[in-house]
């Protein structure tokens, strides 16, 4: 459910980090719009207790997740299905090969379809699966975690009980928005987007150049985990050249809610491009 997802965050020591409920409804409470809102809508006693409050505060927040406010699909990509604006040639190739099952592998996790149709495409299926993703070492220093430490994924979630086939698996990620929300991948190995689509395009290229990491300008990093790694999803198309790597980025730039549009990079005249400006959030970085 819902409210069990956002009750996580606010308490998780690697997220929001507060110590206790208490704390967070002592929050709540300095806030006086939140109060009346809460009374309004829970009752006057919903801060008689601690945990009715929280629970009301969860309440609140899944119903904010499940508005139109929230899931707006209002992007460049949402017009263009409506009718209300045209793709570039670029941005029109990107589409076409991240529709493509024969061309990319990106539909394969990425699904474009949702419950409706394209109209409500969230742009993943759900699944879990290891990419081979290379520890983050910088984020292992800072947050003090041992250099040896190795991030099991789906593996230390208590239901699989330390699965072994669950090994390095992570949740394929919304695809929405992805141009403003970096870092990327689940540990935020990597600062750019272009860097993401030529880190699967390795996989499939057998050119001496798709093997070294633009970023850091020596070869991808070892997996962290490298057993189960979904090789067949993702070697299952041939191999992307430059033009298709950046009509890719291209097209997933117009995933962006019309809000966030303002964010994202711009190009300075001579065809450099500045970095996007990311969505501010109090999350470990997450990407697909």
């Amino acid at each position: 459910m819902l409210e069990d997802q956002a009750g996580g965050p606010p308490l998780n020591p690697i997220e929001m980090g507060m110590p206790d409920k208490s704390s967070i409804v002592k929050r709540l409470k300095e806030n006086p719009d939140y109060v009346a809102a809460f009374g309004t809508q829970f009752g006057g006693d919903v801060f008689k207790s601690d945990e009715s409050a929280y629970a009301a505060m969860t309440k609140a927040l899944a119903s904010f997740e499940r508005s139109d406010e929230f899931s707006t699909f209002d992007s460049k990509y949402d017009r263009f299905l409506r009718g209300e604006e045209k793709l570039t040639d670029q941005e029109e190739l990107g589409r076409v090969l991240i529709s493509s099952t024969q061309f990319t592998n990106c539909n394969t996790c990425h699904e474009i379809r949702g419950a409706k149709g394209l109209e409500d495409g969230l742009f993943t299926n759900h699944k879990y699966f290891n990419i081979g993703v290379p520890a983050n070492t910088a984020v292992r220093s800072a947050n003090g975690s041992k250099p040896d430490a190795v991030d099991l994924g789906l593996a230390q979630n208590p239901v699989v009980a330390g699965d072994p086939a669950e090994r390095g698996k992570f949740k394929v990620p919304t695809l929405r928005n992805v141009a403003v929300t970096g870092p990327y991948m689940h540990n935020g190995v990597f600062k750019d987007l272009r860097t993401v689509v030529l880190f699967y395009v390795k996989y499939k290229s057998k050119k001496p150049s798709r093997q070294i990491n633009p970023e850091t300008g020596k070869t991808w990093d070892a997996p962290e985990v490298p057993e189960n790694i979904a090789m067949t999803e993702l070697t299952s198309a041939p191999a992307l050249d430059d033009k298709r790597v950046d009509a890719v980025v291209a097209f997933l730039k117009t995933l962006t809610d019309k809000r966030y549009e303002h964010l994202l990079p711009k190009e300075d005249g001579q065809g450099a491009v500045a970095p996007a400006q990311p969505v501010p959030v109090n999350v470990t970085p997450k990407a697909p």
